[in-house]
């Protein structure tokens, strides 16, 4: 008690409520544009908050978190643009309801439904955090395969569509979502040998192109046509006792779908907001309003995304376990503050508990008073004239899509998919089950190999095992209830389809003015009362950004005369929050705020291909010093599994900052006491003990390692991802056996449900004083994590020694020192003649070993591009794919520009390749292409073009300043 009381108190403080206040809002502007995620936004704030007290730090970083999630309904709503993968689902009907006039209606509903949904799972964070997390680690492989096919399913129901059309949709997805690395094998496939596709096709780029580009280029090409007058205001954004009444068991039933669906670890909010969509659909009484601005619709995919929130905080908080890449920077954080999670931190520090808790309860009441507040600004989106609207969108989209990875192939995949897009919908193939396949595809092929790999290739458990049966069973009744439904009603639907098309026409007719006397009328409007006070405004922000843009560069001036002249950008080839990347932002905050280096450090996170496509990256750079690697030792295990065809020898090694002890853990319970006993065990019995590692990764090679030391092949390896993973199916009892980091074990033994074996390094750690070595126990397996510092092939030695210089100095920080201790890793340095030798020893280890899966896995790629064919011959034959024109197709109501299309699009692809190319600063390539292709939408009308080329020179000069000093993205 005494503990929520201060808790309450703390929380009550001006200071609190402000941290509240502005990391909520910072999370809704982040979560609202594509590109910029939260786990960016917490990964940026994390080192800002290492002076703060871990209960502040926790406030603005779980505020940051819920505002994140809410924020992608705004853009998916009124631009057809999902800020955020969970969005997905309420783009399908926010965006017609904003369409039809609606537009605080739409953003009022999915408001409501976060609240609502955050709310009820703050409930069950509250009160069952521990046992419901203890229950969600018996779910092994095979359940969460059976758990995702039930999601699957779910692609023949999603959509109005026929059944043939949407499997075929659904199974394109799948098939777009395996080139790559293979997350089952760790093995390159359909490539076509372009390296580029080893990371594969990231998400926000796919969900990008195929919504909002696809409707960018279907609203050039319907420039003409008549636009509906929309309501401005609070209209409708009120819900009514009425709504209250019709949609509270649709916002229950989503918001517990959403927390059960956040507690699993991995699974994530959409997949949340896939699966309460679905349930709404098929549980509706008009489940043909689906798509076309259904309020269940939104509700449902609200309510359920934002629930994952609280779900996923539930085995964060419970066990240590994160349930997403923001939960595993949380865990970070908490580290970090020198804090154990686990059950133990309900005992140690209750208040800190109860602080996570009573943020989350504040941030979702602010964000709901903070979005209501915006409603009506946010409304007047879908006024603006699209000639000023559609080039900022294009832009928005383009730096959105190279700032996730900062790499100009995601811009192009984003342009690809957003012609694929527009010619699927163009043929009546529905783009929901695309998305569904490609976000559950990867998940379902993964722990369908994991579990073939722990039953050795056997089928069985998936109806032997009473949960996976149960969401078997599940699957079979949503997949034939729903098309029991649709057969027995298609000779009405048939009719009231034709029926619907009719009024649909008839309503946008009626609804429409035309869109050149509507622009000219709200022009004539603004040139009466606003236009002056706009030129003034927008002339005193350019003048106002281009000052802040070149004052550096000329306050700099005398400074600029030896290396480093800009900003050296540091890449690390992970996901932003993880252990490198941490590692990197501590030794990156000490090197820009000391003045280490004339320019400032900036890390850029290319994650993809298990670190390749990072290191690819860095390899291919100019060979100047401006762009360097920090990366572990995986630059040197991705050579020996295949992945790559280099190493590190393809570098100019600069120094070594950091080494990582390697711990061998087992259950709480197993028999073997020590790593010598369960080899014992092993060689006794082969092919027994399930080694949970990432195929082809560090953890593999290790346990190769001991084998080899042991003398034999005795582990059967089962791919289990990463470390959190690797933990839920240990405590499980999934697997046996598995390796973790020395932060990892720490990270995770707090419940005391982990034991460690032995410490895989030539002397026993500090930290764990009574765990031995291999070595001690007669195993010689010494194998390490050290964390290295590349730059390209070529660089002057003098600049290599400049940076070296930079990174000793900041090693030699005790703030550096003592924030990489929290993270166990040991603050070494080496450079030069060291660095090279222990290169070298790390090479001559992962040489000898070669690790592949133990099991023969089915040749998935092939069976889904058979299935891919197979469907679309039904689709061509069956429905005539070829002979049909669509029926319900904005293109079908008016002339549409085609060529005005094209010619945008070309313009679009130019100006990509400018900024590839570098032959341009971005600011003037965006604005001359804003001009350009809004000049063109607008026919070069006169009273257009001074205020469109001054929209375009705030989207130039803003759009580089946010990205790059506001969120230390580097744009091209």
């Amino acid at each position: 008690m005494d503990a929520i009381q201060t808790t309450v108190v703390q929380l009550s403080t001006p200071l609190s409520l402000t941290l509240i206040f502005v990391g909520t809002s910072l999370g809704i502007f982040v979560g609202a544009i594509p590109g910029l995620t939260g786990a960016m936004l917490i990964a940026l704030t994390l080192p800002l908050t290492f002076t703060l007290d871990p209960q502040l730090a926790m406030t603005l970083l779980v505020s940051m978190y819920v505002g994140s999630i809410s924020g992608g309904l705004i853009t998916g709503t009124l631009l057809r643009m999902p800020g955020t993968p969970a969005s997905i689902m309420t783009t399908l009907d926010g965006y017609p309801m904003s369409q039809k006039g609606q537009p605080g209606r739409a953003l009022g509903l999915g408001i409501y439904a976060s609240l609502v949904g955050g709310l009820i799972s703050c409930v069950f964070l509250v009160t069952l955090s521990a046992p419901i997390a203890r229950w969600s680690t018996q779910l092994g492989p095979f359940e969460y395969f059976s758990l995702v096919l039930m999601a699957l399913v779910l692609i023949a129901t999603i959509d109005g569509a026929s059944l043939s059309r949407s499997l075929f949709s659904g199974i394109l997805g799948i098939l777009a979502a395996m080139p790559g690395i293979s997350a089952a094998t760790g093995e390159v496939r359909l490539t076509l040998g372009f390296t580029p596709l080893n990371g594969g096709f990231k998400l926000l780029p796919v969900l990008i192109g195929l919504f909002a580009i696809n409707q960018v280029l279907r609203d050039i090409a319907n420039i003409d046509q008549k636009v509906p007058r929309v309501s401005a205001t609070h209209k409708g954004v009120w819900l009514t006792f009425t709504d209250w009444k019709n949609q509270w068991v649709n916002m229950l039933r989503s918001s517990l779908i959403g927390t059960a669906i956040g507690i699993l670890p991995g699974i994530g909010a959409n997949i949340g907001s896939i699966a309460a969509y679905s349930a709404a659909k098929n549980s509706s009484k008009t489940p043909q309003q689906f798509g076309s601005g259904s309020a269940e619709g939104i509700i449902a995919s609200e309510a359920a995304n934002n629930a994952t929130v609280g779900g996923a905080l539930i085995p964060l908080v419970a066990m240590g376990i994160p349930g997403s890449v923001i939960d595993a920077i949380l865990l970070g954080a908490l580290v970090l503050h020198g804090l154990q999670p686990g059950p133990r931190l309900f005992s140690d520090h209750p208040e800190l508990v109860h602080t996570i808790m009573g943020t989350y309860f504040l941030a979702n009441l602010v964000m709901f008073a903070v979005m209501m507040a915006s409603v009506g600004f946010l409304a007047k989106l879908v006024r603006i004239p699209r000639p000023f609207l559609l080039p900022i969108i294009l832009t928005f989209c383009i730096a959105g899509a190279f700032a996730l990875s900062n790499r100009m192939f995601d811009v192009w995949v984003m342009l690809g998919f957003g012609l694929l897009g527009l010619v699927v919908e163009r043929n009546r193939i529905p783009l929901a089950p695309f998305v569904i396949g490609f976000v559950l595809g990867p998940i379902a092929e993964e722990n369908l190999s994991a579990g073939l790999m722990s039953s050795h290739g056997s089928w069985l458990p998936i109806i032997t095992r009473p949960i996976s049966l149960l969401f078997v069973v599940v699957s079979a009744l949503l997949l034939i209830v729903p098309l029991a439904r649709r057969f027995h009603r298609q000779s009405d639907s048939k009719q009231e389809t034709m029926h619907d098309d009719a009024e649909e026409s008839a309503a946008l007719n009626s609804s429409e003015i035309l869109s050149e006397n509507a622009e000219d009328e709200s022009h004539s409007f603004w040139s009466r009362y606003g236009l002056p006070l706009w030129h003034a405004v927008a002339v005193m922000a350019i003048i106002g950004m281009t000052v802040f843009q070149f004052t550096g560069f000329f306050s700099n001036k005398s400074e600029l005369t030896q290396f480093p002249q800009r900003p050296v950008q540091a890449v690390v080839p992970f996901s932003a929050g993880g252990g490198t990347d941490l590692f990197a932002r501590i030794i990156q905050k000490s090197i820009t705020e000391n003045r280490l280096l004339k320019q400032p450090v900036v890390i850029i996170n290319q994650a993809g291909g298990s670190g390749t496509i990072g290191s690819r990256n860095v390899k291919q750079a100019r060979a100047d010093g401006y762009k360097i690697l920090c990366t572990h030792e995986g630059i040197i295990t991705s050579k020996y599994s295949g992945k790559v065809n280099y190493g590190p020898e393809a570098f100019e090694p600069i120094a070594q900052t950091g080494d990582i002890n390697l711990v061998v853990v087992m259950h709480q319970n197993a028999q073997h006491k020590n790593l010598a006993e369960l080899l014992h065990y092993a060689e006794k019995h082969p092919g027994e003990v399930q080694f949970g590692t990432n195929l082809g990764a560090l953890a593999h090679f290790a346990a190769q390692k001991i084998e080899q030391a042991y003398g034999g092949e005795y582990f059967n390896y089962v791919q289990s991802g990463g470390g959190q993973n690797r933990y839920t199916l240990l405590i499980g009892g999934h697997i046996d056996a598995t390796i973790f980091s020395l932060a990892e074990f720490l990270a995770y033994r707090g419940d005391g449900q982990i034991r460690a074996l032995a410490v895989l390094s030539k002397e026993r750690n500090s930290v764990l004083p009574n765990i031995s070595t291999a070595h001690e126990q007669g195993i010689d397996a010494v194998v390490g994590n050290s964390l290295y510092w590349f730059a390209p092939k070529g660089t002057p030695q003098e600049r290599i020694d400049l940076l070296a210089d930079a990174l000793e100095q900041a090693m030699q920080s005790d703030s550096v020192r003592n924030s990489l201790r929290a993270l166990s890793i040991a603050p070494v340095y080496y450079r030069d003649e060291k660095l090279n030798e222990n290169i070298s020893q790390s090479e001559n280890i992962f040489s000898e070993l070669v690790p592949g899966s133990t099991v023969q896995l089915p040749d998935f790629p092939f069976y889904i591009i058979l299935a891919t064919l197979l469907l679309l011959s039904i689709v061509l034959v069956q429905d005539k794919f070829l002979s049909q024109t669509p029926s319900t197709n904005r293109f079908s109501n008016c002339k549409p520009r085609i060529w005005l299309t094209i010619c945008c699009f070309v313009l679009l692809c130019c100006y990509v390749l400018v900024l590839d190319q570098g032959w341009f600063n971005y600011w003037l390539a965006t604005a001359l292409m804003v001009t350009v292709t809004g000049g063109s939408m607008a026919k070069w009308r006169p009273n257009y073009l001074l205020i469109l080329i001054e929209l375009a020179l705030l989207t130039g000069l803003g759009t580089e300043i946010v990205f790059t000093s506001v969120f230390s993205v580097v744009l091209p």
